[in-house]
């Protein structure tokens, strides 16, 4: 039923209904809102329909929610062992993943965190790095309660596509289920605490990246292992991976593009240092907008290295951006747009990247278009 909402204030009545009754509203992303509840248990409320709901977009949102609430709590420090919700997200997490059908994307999608981004613009003040953990955090109990089910229907999805053929397949079930086994297996490498761990997880996706057909999948190892460091022979593995993606990518831009992007994203301590050596490959150049998008403007958007404490991030940036603004003034702007949220990110960060967006400003000479974006931001 569509329900038109005209006056600030409105009724709409359901006779005839029995028993205890949840609405599932804004069906199909029926209007671009976010809805505010006022249920006594909202949580509850949004585990019910992430698990039960038949509109698909209404099983992923409510799911989301859940799922940010607690991160947020994570955040700040709560004691879970007091609180519902962790129980509530291990619920909806289970009934998701138990999900009979053949609509494998929106499955994936619903097991899938909020991204960091995502969970910035709910906050006041944001810290990365802290942001970055929690969420981690929460992916790794959830990863380690359930990964018995996740690597069950990990193989379950495995054995499918590999009975299908070696044919790549482009239909919505073959893309809906190469999907949802990406997102397992991003779950599945996240238990790696221990050497053991580690080594068993690089195994995984080693072995969906050697025998992937598609770019889809090896990518989505890639991605795994690029992140992965400890043990010889996990760091062998993610060498391997990066040496042989680089190789079979034959010298193709857009494929070059994702190698680059896949190594500026990685969750290591010395990202910005592997950024840096990158910066001097042969197949770098500042003067490709892509490849610089790549690379530099990649690196800007993980989050929780970019704003590691000490700055170095930042004072990359500015550099790169120095450089840049020499060649095209449009794509430097662009990038020094990193630095113009500096009010959000607490009072030694901000002052830290206000000081970088200064020396931007001070610069001599500097385009009119990375100018105009500076100056504003300085405001």
């Amino acid at each position: 039923k569509v329900l038109d909402l005209k006056e600030e204030t409105q009724t709409f009545e359901f006779p005839g209904l029995e028993g205890d009754v949840l609405p599932s509203v804004l069906r199909g992303f029926s209007a671009p809102v976010k809805l505010v509840g006022s249920s006594e248990d909202e949580e509850k409320d949004w585990a019910f329909l992430a698990a039960n709901d038949s509109d698909g977009f209404n099983r992923w949102g409510n799911g989301q929610s859940l799922y940010a609430s607690l991160i947020f709590q994570t955040l700040r420090g709560e004691q879970l062992s007091e609180s519902k919700t962790p129980e509530y997200v291990f619920e909806a997490f289970q009934r998701t993943l138990a999900l009979d059908g053949d609509d494998y994307s929106i499955q994936a999608y619903a097991l899938i965190l909020p991204s960091e981004s995502t969970l910035a613009e709910e906050l006041e003040v944001v810290d990365p790095v802290a942001l970055h953990k929690a969420r981690g955090d929460v992916k790794k109990s959830i990863a380690r309660k359930f990964q018995t089910e996740i690597r069950a229907k990990y193989d379950e999805l495995t054995s499918a596509m590999e009975s299908s053929g070696e044919d790549f397949k482009v239909d919505a079930t073959s893309i809906g289920q190469r999907s949802l086994r990406n997102v397992l297996l991003d779950y599945l490498c996240a238990v790696n605490e221990t050497p053991v761990e580690r080594d068993a997880a690089s195994a995984l996706a080693m072995k969906q990246f050697e025998s992937s057909y598609g770019m889809t999948d090896r990518y989505a190892a890639l991605s795994c292992l690029v992140s992965m460091d400890g043990e010889e022979s996990v760091v062998a593995r993610r060498e391997v991976a990066l040496q042989k993606f680089y190789d079979d990518a034959e010298g193709d831009a857009l494929v070059l593009n994702k190698w680059f992007g896949a190594q500026a994203l990685a969750d290591l301590p010395d990202v910005l240092d592997r950024v840096k050596a990158l910066t001097e490959h042969p197949e770098f150049t500042l003067s490709n907008p892509n490849r610089c998008r790549s690379l530099i403007s990649a690196f800007s958007v993980n989050s929780a290295h970019f704003h590691a404490e000490g700055g170095a991030g930042y004072e990359f940036m500015v550099e790169t951006v120095a450089k840049v603004d020499k060649l095209n003034p449009q794509m430097s702007s662009r990038m020094g747009g990193s630095l113009i949220q500096w009010k959000r990110y607490g009072e030694e960060r901000g002052a830290s990247m206000k000081a970088e967006l200064q020396k931007l400003a001070d610069m001599k000479p500097i385009s009119n278009d990375l100018f105009e974006v500076v100056s504003r931001g300085l405001k």
